[in-house]
Protein backbone atom coordinates (compact mmCIF):
# COMPACT_ATOMS: atom_id res chain seq x y z
CA UNK A 1 0.00 0.00 0.00
CA UNK A 2 2.99 2.27 0.55
CA UNK A 3 3.67 2.21 -3.19
CA UNK A 4 0.12 3.32 -3.95
CA UNK A 5 0.26 6.18 -1.44
CA UNK A 6 3.51 7.39 -3.01
CA UNK A 7 1.83 7.20 -6.43
CA UNK A 8 -1.13 9.17 -5.01
CA UNK A 9 1.24 11.85 -3.72
CA UNK A 10 2.88 12.19 -7.14
CA UNK A 11 -0.51 12.37 -8.87
CA UNK A 12 -1.65 15.06 -6.42
CA UNK A 13 1.49 17.12 -7.06
CA UNK A 14 0.91 16.95 -10.82
CA UNK A 15 -2.77 17.92 -10.56
CA UNK A 16 -1.91 20.79 -8.24
CA UNK A 17 0.71 21.99 -10.74
CA UNK A 18 -1.85 22.10 -13.56
CA UNK A 19 -4.32 23.88 -11.31
CA UNK A 20 -1.71 26.46 -10.31
CA UNK A 21 -0.92 27.28 -13.95
CA UNK A 22 -4.63 27.52 -14.79
CA UNK A 23 -5.49 29.67 -11.79
CA UNK A 24 -2.57 32.09 -12.14
CA UNK A 25 -2.35 32.41 -15.92
CA UNK A 26 -5.39 31.06 -17.79
CA UNK A 27 -8.66 31.44 -15.86
CA UNK A 28 -9.18 35.12 -16.75
CA UNK A 29 -8.73 34.56 -20.50
CA UNK A 30 -11.56 33.72 -22.88
CA UNK A 31 -9.85 30.69 -24.42
CA UNK A 32 -12.60 28.51 -22.94
CA UNK A 33 -12.25 25.55 -25.27
CA UNK A 34 -8.46 25.55 -24.96
CA UNK A 35 -8.79 25.83 -21.19
CA UNK A 36 -11.13 22.83 -21.24
CA UNK A 37 -8.54 20.77 -23.08
CA UNK A 38 -5.82 22.00 -20.72
CA UNK A 39 -7.79 20.90 -17.66
CA UNK A 40 -8.60 17.50 -19.17
CA UNK A 41 -4.95 16.95 -20.09
CA UNK A 42 -4.09 17.82 -16.47
CA UNK A 43 -6.35 15.04 -15.19
CA UNK A 44 -4.98 12.44 -17.59
CA UNK A 45 -1.39 13.52 -16.99
CA UNK A 46 -1.75 13.30 -13.21
CA UNK A 47 -2.99 9.72 -13.59
CA UNK A 48 -0.46 8.44 -16.13
CA UNK A 49 2.76 10.44 -15.70
CA UNK A 50 3.75 8.94 -12.31
CA UNK A 51 4.16 5.59 -14.12
CA UNK A 52 6.75 7.01 -16.53
CA UNK A 53 10.36 6.60 -15.43
CA UNK A 54 13.52 7.98 -17.00
CA UNK A 55 17.01 6.62 -16.55
CA UNK A 56 20.30 8.49 -16.31
CA UNK A 57 23.67 6.74 -16.59
CA UNK A 58 26.68 7.74 -14.53
CA UNK A 59 30.15 6.22 -14.86
CA UNK A 60 32.38 5.96 -11.79
CA UNK A 61 35.78 4.52 -11.07
CA UNK A 62 35.87 0.91 -9.97
CA UNK A 63 35.82 0.95 -6.13
CA UNK A 64 36.29 -1.89 -3.69
CA UNK A 65 32.63 -1.79 -2.77
CA UNK A 66 29.38 -1.20 -4.61
CA UNK A 67 25.74 -0.41 -3.96
CA UNK A 68 23.05 -2.67 -5.32
CA UNK A 69 19.47 -3.75 -4.76
CA UNK A 70 19.50 -7.14 -3.03
CA UNK A 71 17.60 -9.43 -0.71
CA UNK A 72 18.45 -9.59 2.95
CA UNK A 73 19.50 -12.92 4.38
CA UNK A 74 21.02 -14.02 7.60
CA UNK A 75 21.01 -11.71 10.61
CA UNK A 76 18.62 -8.84 11.10
CA UNK A 77 19.40 -6.65 14.04
CA UNK A 78 16.78 -3.94 14.40
CA UNK A 79 14.02 -2.61 16.63
CA UNK A 80 10.62 -2.93 14.87
CA UNK A 81 8.35 0.07 14.66
CA UNK A 82 5.41 -0.02 17.05
CA UNK A 83 3.10 2.05 14.81
CA UNK A 84 2.61 1.34 11.13
CA UNK A 85 1.78 4.81 9.84
CA UNK A 86 1.56 3.57 6.26
CA UNK A 87 -1.20 1.17 7.28
CA UNK A 88 -3.06 3.84 9.23
CA UNK A 89 -2.82 6.25 6.30
CA UNK A 90 -4.02 3.57 3.92
CA UNK A 91 -7.06 2.80 6.06
CA UNK A 92 -8.03 6.48 6.40
CA UNK A 93 -7.60 7.07 2.68
CA UNK A 94 -9.63 3.96 1.85
CA UNK A 95 -12.50 5.03 4.11
CA UNK A 96 -12.63 8.48 2.51
CA UNK A 97 -12.52 7.06 -1.02
CA UNK A 98 -15.31 4.61 -0.15
CA UNK A 99 -17.51 7.40 1.21
CA UNK A 100 -17.11 9.58 -1.90
CA UNK A 101 -17.54 6.60 -4.23
CA UNK A 102 -20.77 5.71 -2.41
CA UNK A 103 -21.94 9.30 -2.71
CA UNK A 104 -21.28 9.27 -6.45
CA UNK A 105 -23.12 5.96 -6.81
CA UNK A 106 -26.16 7.33 -4.98
CA UNK A 107 -26.23 10.35 -7.30
CA UNK A 108 -26.25 8.07 -10.33
CA UNK A 109 -29.06 5.95 -8.85
CA UNK A 110 -31.10 9.05 -8.04
CA UNK A 111 -30.66 10.36 -11.59
CA UNK A 112 -31.60 6.99 -13.07
CA UNK A 113 -34.75 6.91 -10.95
CA UNK A 114 -35.74 10.41 -12.06
CA UNK A 115 -35.26 9.66 -15.75
CA UNK A 116 -37.05 6.30 -15.50
CA UNK A 117 -40.22 7.89 -14.08
CA UNK A 118 -40.69 10.38 -16.93
CA UNK A 119 -41.42 9.85 -20.57
CA UNK A 120 -38.93 11.46 -22.94
CA UNK A 121 -39.47 13.15 -26.26
CA UNK A 122 -36.74 12.61 -28.85
CA UNK A 123 -36.00 15.24 -31.45
CA UNK A 124 -32.89 16.00 -33.54
CA UNK A 125 -30.78 13.59 -31.52
CA UNK A 126 -31.82 15.07 -28.15
CA UNK A 127 -34.00 13.42 -25.51
CA UNK A 128 -36.22 16.05 -23.83
CA UNK A 129 -37.78 15.16 -20.48
CA UNK A 130 -40.30 17.46 -18.79
CA UNK A 131 -40.60 17.15 -15.01
CA UNK A 132 -42.77 18.71 -12.31
CA UNK A 133 -40.08 19.03 -9.62
CA UNK A 134 -38.65 22.41 -8.70
CA UNK A 135 -35.18 21.80 -10.14
CA UNK A 136 -32.95 23.77 -12.47
CA UNK A 137 -32.72 22.65 -16.11
CA UNK A 138 -29.84 20.24 -16.68
CA UNK A 139 -28.42 17.86 -19.25
CA UNK A 140 -26.88 14.41 -18.91
CA UNK A 141 -25.33 13.00 -22.07
CA UNK A 142 -28.05 13.54 -24.74
CA UNK A 143 -30.91 13.99 -22.24
CA UNK A 144 -32.15 17.49 -21.32
CA UNK A 145 -34.38 17.78 -18.26
CA UNK A 146 -36.47 20.88 -17.42
CA UNK A 147 -39.73 22.04 -15.80
CA UNK A 148 -41.64 24.04 -18.44
CA UNK A 149 -43.94 25.59 -15.84
CA UNK A 150 -41.07 27.51 -14.22
CA UNK A 151 -40.00 29.37 -17.38
CA UNK A 152 -41.52 31.48 -20.12
CA UNK A 153 -41.29 30.33 -23.73
CA UNK A 154 -38.50 32.82 -24.48
CA UNK A 155 -36.53 31.81 -21.39
CA UNK A 156 -36.98 28.14 -22.17
CA UNK A 157 -35.74 28.63 -25.70
CA UNK A 158 -32.50 30.21 -24.44
CA UNK A 159 -32.10 27.55 -21.75
CA UNK A 160 -32.45 24.72 -24.27
CA UNK A 161 -29.90 26.32 -26.59
CA UNK A 162 -27.48 26.42 -23.66
CA UNK A 163 -28.07 22.79 -22.68
CA UNK A 164 -27.79 21.60 -26.28
CA UNK A 165 -24.22 22.93 -26.32
CA UNK A 166 -23.42 20.76 -23.30
CA UNK A 167 -24.88 17.73 -25.09
CA UNK A 168 -23.19 18.38 -28.45
CA UNK A 169 -19.75 18.87 -26.88
CA UNK A 170 -20.04 15.86 -24.53
CA UNK A 171 -19.53 17.90 -21.38
CA UNK A 172 -21.03 15.08 -19.29
CA UNK A 173 -17.86 13.06 -19.89
CA UNK A 174 -15.81 15.88 -18.37
CA UNK A 175 -18.01 15.89 -15.28
CA UNK A 176 -17.86 12.12 -14.80
CA UNK A 177 -14.08 12.14 -15.21
CA UNK A 178 -13.58 14.94 -12.70
CA UNK A 179 -15.91 13.22 -10.21
CA UNK A 180 -13.82 10.05 -10.41
CA UNK A 181 -10.74 12.23 -9.99
CA UNK A 182 -12.21 13.66 -6.80
CA UNK A 183 -12.89 10.17 -5.45
CA UNK A 184 -9.27 9.23 -6.16
CA UNK A 185 -7.74 12.46 -4.81
CA UNK A 186 -10.24 13.46 -2.16
CA UNK A 187 -7.39 14.23 0.25
CA UNK A 188 -5.98 16.82 -2.16
CA UNK A 189 -7.65 20.23 -1.58
CA UNK A 190 -6.62 21.34 -5.06
CA UNK A 191 -8.69 18.50 -6.53
CA UNK A 192 -11.84 20.15 -5.18
CA UNK A 193 -10.83 23.50 -6.65
CA UNK A 194 -9.94 21.76 -9.91
CA UNK A 195 -13.46 20.28 -10.16
CA UNK A 196 -15.08 23.64 -9.44
CA UNK A 197 -13.05 25.46 -12.09
CA UNK A 198 -13.63 22.76 -14.70
CA UNK A 199 -17.40 22.95 -14.19
CA UNK A 200 -17.23 26.74 -14.34
CA UNK A 201 -15.32 26.66 -17.61
CA UNK A 202 -17.92 24.34 -19.17
CA UNK A 203 -20.59 26.92 -18.37
CA UNK A 204 -18.49 29.63 -20.01
CA UNK A 205 -18.28 27.51 -23.17
CA UNK A 206 -22.05 26.88 -23.28
CA UNK A 207 -22.83 30.55 -22.58
CA UNK A 208 -20.56 31.76 -25.37
CA UNK A 209 -21.86 29.27 -27.95
CA UNK A 210 -25.50 29.86 -26.99
CA UNK A 211 -25.33 33.66 -27.11
CA UNK A 212 -23.85 33.49 -30.62
CA UNK A 213 -27.15 31.92 -31.70
CA UNK A 214 -29.27 34.72 -30.20
CA UNK A 215 -30.14 38.20 -31.29
CA UNK A 216 -30.15 39.73 -27.80
CA UNK A 217 -27.20 39.31 -25.45
CA UNK A 218 -29.05 41.35 -22.84
CA UNK A 219 -32.06 39.00 -22.74
CA UNK A 220 -29.81 36.01 -22.19
CA UNK A 221 -28.09 37.71 -19.26
CA UNK A 222 -31.47 38.61 -17.73
CA UNK A 223 -32.49 34.96 -18.01
CA UNK A 224 -29.37 33.98 -16.07
CA UNK A 225 -30.41 36.34 -13.30
CA UNK A 226 -34.06 35.25 -13.23
CA UNK A 227 -33.57 31.50 -13.29
CA UNK A 228 -32.53 30.42 -9.80
CA UNK A 229 -33.92 26.99 -9.01
CA UNK A 230 -32.19 24.15 -7.17
CA UNK A 231 -29.35 22.36 -8.93
CA UNK A 232 -30.13 18.68 -9.31
CA UNK A 233 -26.71 17.01 -9.12
CA UNK A 234 -22.99 17.65 -9.42
CA UNK A 235 -22.79 15.07 -12.20
CA UNK A 236 -25.12 17.01 -14.51
CA UNK A 237 -24.74 20.26 -16.48
CA UNK A 238 -27.01 22.72 -14.67
CA UNK A 239 -28.17 25.89 -16.37
CA UNK A 240 -28.29 27.80 -13.13
CA UNK A 241 -25.04 28.10 -11.20
CA UNK A 242 -24.06 30.15 -8.14
CA UNK A 243 -21.36 31.75 -10.32
CA UNK A 244 -23.86 33.83 -12.29
CA UNK A 245 -21.85 37.01 -11.75
CA UNK A 246 -18.69 35.43 -13.21
CA UNK A 247 -20.63 34.06 -16.19
CA UNK A 248 -22.04 37.50 -17.00
CA UNK A 249 -18.60 39.09 -16.64
CA UNK A 250 -17.06 36.54 -19.03
CA UNK A 251 -19.93 37.08 -21.52
CA UNK A 252 -19.11 40.76 -21.71
CA UNK A 253 -15.35 40.39 -21.63
CA UNK A 254 -13.38 41.17 -24.76
CA UNK A 255 -11.88 38.13 -26.45
CA UNK A 256 -8.33 37.44 -25.35
CA UNK A 257 -5.57 37.94 -27.87
CA UNK A 258 -4.15 34.75 -29.34
CA UNK A 259 -0.60 35.79 -28.44
CA UNK A 260 -1.46 35.10 -24.81
CA UNK A 261 -1.61 31.40 -25.58
CA UNK A 262 2.12 31.16 -24.79
CA UNK A 263 1.14 30.92 -21.12
CA UNK A 264 0.02 27.34 -21.64
CA UNK A 265 3.61 26.29 -22.35
CA UNK A 266 4.60 27.19 -18.78
CA UNK A 267 3.41 23.73 -17.78
CA UNK A 268 6.14 22.01 -19.81
CA UNK A 269 9.20 23.00 -17.72
CA UNK A 270 7.19 22.27 -14.57
CA UNK A 271 6.47 18.75 -15.81
CA UNK A 272 10.14 18.31 -16.66
CA UNK A 273 11.06 19.39 -13.14
CA UNK A 274 8.62 16.85 -11.72
CA UNK A 275 10.07 14.03 -13.80
CA UNK A 276 13.62 14.95 -12.88
CA UNK A 277 12.80 15.20 -9.17
CA UNK A 278 10.54 12.18 -8.68
CA UNK A 279 10.65 9.86 -11.69
CA UNK A 280 14.32 9.60 -12.55
CA UNK A 281 16.47 6.66 -11.52
CA UNK A 282 20.22 6.64 -11.73
CA UNK A 283 22.09 3.70 -13.22
CA UNK A 284 25.72 3.73 -12.14
CA UNK A 285 28.09 1.86 -14.40
CA UNK A 286 31.47 1.08 -12.93
CA UNK A 287 34.29 1.52 -15.41
CA UNK A 288 35.79 -1.78 -16.52
CA UNK A 289 38.71 -2.92 -14.40
CA UNK A 290 41.34 -4.33 -16.73
CA UNK A 291 43.17 -5.92 -13.82
CA UNK A 292 40.28 -8.18 -12.96
CA UNK A 293 39.20 -8.58 -16.59
CA UNK A 294 35.58 -8.26 -15.57
CA UNK A 295 32.82 -7.71 -18.10
CA UNK A 296 31.12 -4.35 -17.99
CA UNK A 297 27.74 -6.00 -17.52
CA UNK A 298 28.91 -7.54 -14.25
CA UNK A 299 29.75 -4.12 -12.87
CA UNK A 300 26.37 -2.50 -13.35
CA UNK A 301 24.98 -1.02 -10.17
CA UNK A 302 21.47 0.36 -9.83
CA UNK A 303 20.64 2.97 -7.23
CA UNK A 304 17.11 4.28 -7.61
CA UNK A 305 14.45 6.01 -5.57
CA UNK A 306 12.22 3.35 -4.15
CA UNK A 307 15.05 0.85 -3.61
CA UNK A 308 15.15 0.24 0.13
CA UNK A 309 18.17 -2.06 0.45
CA UNK A 310 21.79 -1.19 -0.17
CA UNK A 311 24.87 -3.35 0.10
CA UNK A 312 28.52 -2.38 0.47
CA UNK A 313 31.22 -4.96 -0.19
CA UNK A 314 34.48 -4.76 1.76
CA UNK A 315 37.35 -7.06 0.83
CA UNK A 316 41.04 -7.54 1.54
CA UNK A 317 42.03 -4.78 -0.96
CA UNK A 318 39.73 -2.08 0.43
CA UNK A 319 41.79 1.04 1.03
CA UNK A 320 41.34 3.64 3.72
CA UNK A 321 39.61 5.85 1.17
CA UNK A 322 37.22 3.04 0.25
CA UNK A 323 36.25 2.50 3.87
CA UNK A 324 35.76 6.24 4.33
CA UNK A 325 33.39 6.21 1.34
CA UNK A 326 31.32 3.52 3.02
CA UNK A 327 31.38 5.41 6.29
CA UNK A 328 30.47 8.79 4.79
CA UNK A 329 27.75 7.41 2.52
CA UNK A 330 25.97 5.62 5.35
CA UNK A 331 26.31 8.63 7.60
CA UNK A 332 25.31 11.36 5.14
CA UNK A 333 22.58 9.48 3.26
CA UNK A 334 21.18 7.19 5.93
CA UNK A 335 22.23 8.72 9.32
CA UNK A 336 24.18 5.63 10.36
CA UNK A 337 27.25 5.85 12.56
CA UNK A 338 29.96 3.54 11.23
CA UNK A 339 33.30 2.84 12.86
CA UNK A 340 36.12 0.76 11.37
CA UNK A 341 38.79 -0.20 13.90
CA UNK A 342 41.43 -2.81 14.61
CA UNK A 343 42.57 -2.74 10.98
CA UNK A 344 45.74 -4.73 10.32
CA UNK A 345 47.42 -5.30 6.98
CA UNK A 346 50.12 -7.64 5.74
CA UNK A 347 53.18 -6.72 3.68
CA UNK A 348 51.03 -6.71 0.51
CA UNK A 349 48.76 -4.09 2.14
CA UNK A 350 45.92 -6.61 2.34
CA UNK A 351 43.54 -6.49 5.30
CA UNK A 352 43.99 -9.36 7.74
CA UNK A 353 42.00 -7.97 10.68
CA UNK A 354 39.13 -5.52 10.91
CA UNK A 355 36.25 -4.67 13.21
CA UNK A 356 33.04 -2.90 12.14
CA UNK A 357 30.57 -1.22 14.51
CA UNK A 358 27.34 0.27 13.09
CA UNK A 359 24.58 2.01 14.99
CA UNK A 360 21.33 3.75 14.07
CA UNK A 361 18.15 4.89 15.77
CA UNK A 362 16.63 1.46 15.19
CA UNK A 363 19.48 -0.92 15.95
CA UNK A 364 23.14 -1.71 16.22
CA UNK A 365 25.40 -4.47 14.97
CA UNK A 366 29.09 -5.30 14.82
CA UNK A 367 31.42 -7.59 12.97
CA UNK A 368 35.04 -8.60 13.45
CA UNK A 369 37.61 -10.66 11.60
CA UNK A 370 41.10 -11.36 12.87
CA UNK A 371 43.39 -13.63 10.92
CA UNK A 372 46.95 -14.06 9.74
CA UNK A 373 45.77 -14.45 6.15
CA UNK A 374 43.89 -11.89 4.03
CA UNK A 375 40.19 -11.61 4.85
CA UNK A 376 37.45 -12.78 2.55
CA UNK A 377 35.00 -10.15 1.35
CA UNK A 378 31.96 -9.39 3.50
CA UNK A 379 28.85 -7.29 2.99
CA UNK A 380 27.39 -4.42 4.98
CA UNK A 381 23.65 -4.50 4.20
CA UNK A 382 21.16 -1.83 5.28
CA UNK A 383 17.40 -1.66 4.76
CA UNK A 384 16.51 2.04 4.79
CA UNK A 385 12.80 1.25 5.12
CA UNK A 386 12.91 -1.00 8.17
CA UNK A 387 16.25 0.14 9.61
CA UNK A 388 17.60 -3.42 9.65
CA UNK A 389 21.38 -3.79 9.58
CA UNK A 390 23.23 -6.92 8.51
CA UNK A 391 26.90 -7.72 8.21
CA UNK A 392 28.03 -11.01 6.73
CA UNK A 393 29.12 -12.84 3.63
CA UNK A 394 28.12 -11.20 0.35
CA UNK A 395 26.11 -13.00 -2.27
CA UNK A 396 22.59 -14.27 -2.75
CA UNK A 397 22.87 -17.64 -1.00
CA UNK A 398 20.24 -17.78 1.72
CA UNK A 399 20.75 -21.09 3.52
CA UNK A 400 24.28 -22.10 4.35
CA UNK A 401 27.06 -22.47 6.89
CA UNK A 402 30.39 -21.22 5.59
CA UNK A 403 33.97 -21.28 6.77
CA UNK A 404 37.19 -19.75 5.53
CA UNK A 405 40.01 -22.15 6.29
CA UNK A 406 43.70 -21.38 6.65
CA UNK A 407 44.21 -21.62 2.87
CA UNK A 408 41.51 -19.05 2.20
CA UNK A 409 39.11 -21.59 0.67
CA UNK A 410 35.39 -21.38 1.33
CA UNK A 411 33.34 -24.41 2.26
CA UNK A 412 29.57 -24.65 2.59
CA UNK A 413 27.23 -27.00 4.37
CA UNK A 414 24.44 -27.18 6.92
CA UNK A 415 26.85 -28.54 9.57
CA UNK A 416 30.60 -28.11 9.25
CA UNK A 417 33.45 -29.60 11.28
CA UNK A 418 36.43 -27.29 11.27
CA UNK A 419 39.96 -28.39 12.13
CA UNK A 420 42.47 -25.88 13.37
CA UNK A 421 45.87 -25.98 11.71
CA UNK A 422 49.11 -24.25 12.43
CA UNK A 423 47.57 -20.89 11.58
CA UNK A 424 44.71 -19.19 13.36
CA UNK A 425 41.41 -19.83 11.61
CA UNK A 426 38.28 -17.79 11.11
CA UNK A 427 34.98 -19.54 11.87
CA UNK A 428 31.77 -17.96 10.58
CA UNK A 429 28.47 -19.82 10.61
CA UNK A 430 25.31 -18.41 9.04
CA UNK A 431 21.87 -19.74 8.14
CA UNK A 432 19.54 -17.55 6.10
CA UNK A 433 16.32 -18.88 7.65
CA UNK A 434 17.28 -17.39 11.03
CA UNK A 435 17.32 -13.79 12.10
CA UNK A 436 20.01 -12.85 14.61
CA UNK A 437 23.66 -13.42 15.49
CA UNK A 438 25.42 -15.09 18.39
CA UNK A 439 29.17 -14.53 18.56
CA UNK A 440 31.83 -16.58 20.33
CA UNK A 441 35.58 -16.13 20.33
CA UNK A 442 38.65 -17.20 22.24
CA UNK A 443 40.62 -14.93 24.50
CA UNK A 444 43.32 -14.34 21.89
CA UNK A 445 40.68 -12.98 19.48
CA UNK A 446 41.88 -15.29 16.74
CA UNK A 447 38.95 -17.74 16.58
CA UNK A 448 35.38 -16.63 15.96
CA UNK A 449 32.03 -18.34 15.42
CA UNK A 450 28.94 -16.43 14.31
CA UNK A 451 25.77 -18.43 14.71
CA UNK A 452 22.43 -17.17 13.40
CA UNK A 453 19.22 -18.23 15.07
CA UNK A 454 15.84 -17.20 16.50
CA UNK A 455 16.64 -17.90 20.12
CA UNK A 456 15.30 -17.07 23.52
CA UNK A 457 18.70 -17.76 25.06
CA UNK A 458 22.25 -18.76 24.32
CA UNK A 459 23.33 -22.02 22.67
CA UNK A 460 24.73 -24.90 24.65
CA UNK A 461 28.52 -25.14 24.74
CA UNK A 462 30.47 -28.37 25.15
CA UNK A 463 34.26 -28.59 25.47
CA UNK A 464 35.67 -32.09 25.17
CA UNK A 465 32.20 -33.54 25.82
CA UNK A 466 31.57 -31.52 28.99
CA UNK A 467 28.92 -28.83 29.22
CA UNK A 468 30.47 -25.47 29.97
CA UNK A 469 29.82 -21.75 29.67
CA UNK A 470 30.62 -19.05 27.19
CA UNK A 471 33.01 -17.49 29.69
CA UNK A 472 35.01 -20.73 29.94
CA UNK A 473 35.06 -21.09 26.17
CA UNK A 474 36.46 -17.57 25.78
CA UNK A 475 39.45 -18.54 27.89
CA UNK A 476 40.58 -20.98 25.20
CA UNK A 477 43.55 -20.21 23.00
CA UNK A 478 42.81 -20.93 19.37
CA UNK A 479 46.03 -22.90 19.10
CA UNK A 480 44.54 -25.45 21.52
CA UNK A 481 41.40 -26.04 19.40
CA UNK A 482 41.49 -29.08 17.18
CA UNK A 483 37.86 -29.17 16.01
CA UNK A 484 34.69 -27.11 16.33
CA UNK A 485 31.24 -28.46 15.46
CA UNK A 486 28.05 -26.36 15.30
CA UNK A 487 24.62 -27.98 15.48
CA UNK A 488 21.35 -26.16 14.87
CA UNK A 489 17.66 -26.87 14.60
CA UNK A 490 16.54 -30.50 14.34
CA UNK A 491 20.06 -31.90 14.34
CA UNK A 492 20.82 -30.21 17.68
CA UNK A 493 17.52 -31.23 19.29
CA UNK A 494 17.88 -34.83 18.03
CA UNK A 495 21.25 -35.19 19.77
CA UNK A 496 20.73 -33.13 22.95
CA UNK A 497 16.97 -32.82 23.35
CA UNK A 498 14.74 -29.73 23.63
CA UNK A 499 17.34 -27.93 25.73
CA UNK A 500 19.37 -27.56 22.51
CA UNK A 501 16.69 -25.52 20.70
CA UNK A 502 19.08 -22.53 20.65
CA UNK A 503 21.86 -24.55 19.04
CA UNK A 504 24.95 -26.39 20.26
CA UNK A 505 28.64 -25.60 19.93
CA UNK A 506 30.95 -28.59 20.32
CA UNK A 507 34.68 -27.93 20.79
CA UNK A 508 37.41 -30.51 20.88
CA UNK A 509 40.82 -29.44 22.10
CA UNK A 510 44.18 -30.86 21.14
CA UNK A 511 45.61 -33.61 23.33
CA UNK A 512 49.19 -33.32 24.53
Amino acid sequence: METFLIYLLKASILLSTFYGVYFLLLRKDTFFTINRHFLLVGIITSILLPFIEFTTIKFIENPDFYVTGTHLSGSENAIPETINWWLIGSILYGLGAFIFLSRFGLQLLSLKKLLAHHQGRKKDGFNFIEVTQDIAPFSFFNTIVYNPVLHSREELDMILKHEKIHVQQFHTLDLILVNFLLIFQWVNPFAWLYKKNLEQNLEFIADREAINQMTSRKEYQLTLLKVSSNNYSTITNNFYQSLIKKRIIMLNKQSSQSKKLWKITVILPLLSLFLWSFNTREVVRIKQDTKTNQKASENIVIQERGKKIIEFIVDKSSSKEDLNKVKNTLKNDYSLEVKFSGIKRNDANEITSIKVDISSKKGTTNYAISNDTPINSFAIIYNSETGKIEIGQSGNSSNYVWVVDKDGKTKKGKTMKIHSGDKKNEFIFSDGDQKDIYEIHTNDNKTFAYITGDRDGEPLIYIDGKKTTKKEMEKLDSDTIEMMNVLKGKSAIKKYGDKAKNGVIEITTKKN
